[in-house]
């Protein structure tokens, strides 16, 4: 029994170490190629069956950039002036209805709170444009700025915002980074 227990664990740490192997591999082929090193999605992760190692994972990237500094300023660099559309939301596993189409500026970021209380990042954004299904049929977002929409408006704004900051948070996890909130600012 011993032999058996001894050998469970020494294949678990073998592939855990393949693991940690094949994930420096993949960030360094993307720094390579010129991008910043990433961690795969959560949705990407399940899909693997991976999605136990996420700790394991997470250390390792930051080990693998230099720590969670290094780490927030390649998500700073990332999110400076970047469109957005329903398509990217979709891409992370943020479900946006197919009458909904939009595109919103994120216009980088305003704030880290790094008190473990409340961890927080905050980020400047705008709406570029957008088509919207509403309780008065498909509205373009110019058409919601019309006084005779005011409480739809509002309630396409705060939803937007509410999935806006939802994608922030869950890019923020592909830079190792797991923030209490992410909190959206108009940048008009």
């Amino acid at each position: 029994m011993k032999k058996l227990i001894k050998k469970i664990l020494t294949e678990e740490t073998n592939n855990v170490s393949n693991l940690k192997k094949y994930f420096i591999n993949i960030w360094e082929k993307q720094v390579s190629s010129g991008k910043p090193p990433r961690i795969p999605d959560i949705v990407d992760l399940i899909r693997k069956r991976l999605d136990i190692y996420v700790d394991d994972i997470n250390s390792w990237y930051l080990e693998f950039v230099g720590g969670e500094d290094n780490a927030k300023k390649m998500l700073e660099i990332y999110l400076d002036n970047i469109t957005v559309t329903q398509d990217d939301f979709n891409k992370v596993g943020q479900r946006i209805g197919p009458n909904d189409r939009f595109e919103i500026k994120i216009t980088g970021v305003i704030n880290w709170n790094d008190s473990m209380e409340e961890s927080e990042i905050q980020f400047g954004f705008y709406i570029i444009d957008g088509n919207f299904e509403t309780s008065d049929g498909q509205l373009t977002y110019e058409e919601l700025m019309d006084e005779h929409y005011d409480d739809i408006y509002h309630d396409v704004t705060n939803w937007l915002r509410g999935e806006l900051e939802g994608y922030v948070h869950t890019i923020s996890l592909t830079f190792g980074l797991n923030f209490n909130f992410a909190e959206s600012q108009w940048n008009d």
